[in-house]
């Protein structure tokens, strides 16, 4: 269900395994994940990840043993398990999933793509009032007091804006399936 839902968000999935090519292959077709790189050793599985770097924008990395441990500290983003992740790759990882619920890594990418939307909306918002009454001073329409009070205006509604992250009545996935 996990590998279906970050399918549906659009994530590209691989699989890097120091297990066998029959055994990855069966769980890779089983699991439906793209391609399927087997017998790697932790320096193998580094690797992969610095290659996927140069193809992709950004690359994460889900792990739980002593061999993940390179690679998770190399991808942008690792994640490991706590009860279920050895302590290296707890140590290495960035995130750890507490609950070992892997469910909640699609929820987290969709998250982290809503606050960084929301952040850059923030920005621009905030900016452009700024020059706004920037302008507006230089020919002598707006005075201090305006500019001050739209100042305030502008953080009071950023705060709210933000404040949009805190909605937990429907999760980010439902949304955006409901969306498509």
């Amino acid at each position: 269900k996990v590998i279906e839902q970050l399918h549906k968000i659009g994530v590209v999935t691989f699989m890097l395994t120091g297990d066998n090519e029959i055994t990855a292959r069966a769980v890779g077709e089983e699991l439906n994940i793209g391609p399927v790189f087997s017998n790697l050793l932790p320096q193998d599985k580094l690797q992969k990840i610095e290659d996927f770097r140069k193809e992709f924008r950004f690359v994460g990395m889900v792990g739980d043993g002593i061999n993940d441990a390179p690679a998770l500290a190399e991808a942008d983003v690792g994640i490991t398990m706590g009860a279920l992740g050895s302590d290296t790759a707890i140590e290495a990882a960035p995130v750890v999933l507490l609950n070992d619920k892997l469910l909640l890594i699609p929820e987290m990418i969709l998250l982290g793509k809503k606050t960084l939307r929301i952040i850059r909306f923030n920005t621009v918002c905030a900016i452009l009032i700024k020059f706004v009454f920037v302008a507006l001073a230089l020919i002598g329409l707006s005075n201090l007091a305006l500019a001050i009070f739209a100042d305030v205006g502008v953080t009071v509604f950023v705060i709210l804006n933000s404040l949009r992250l805190l909605n937990k009545n429907e999760s980010s996935f439902e949304r955006t399936k409901s969306l498509a």
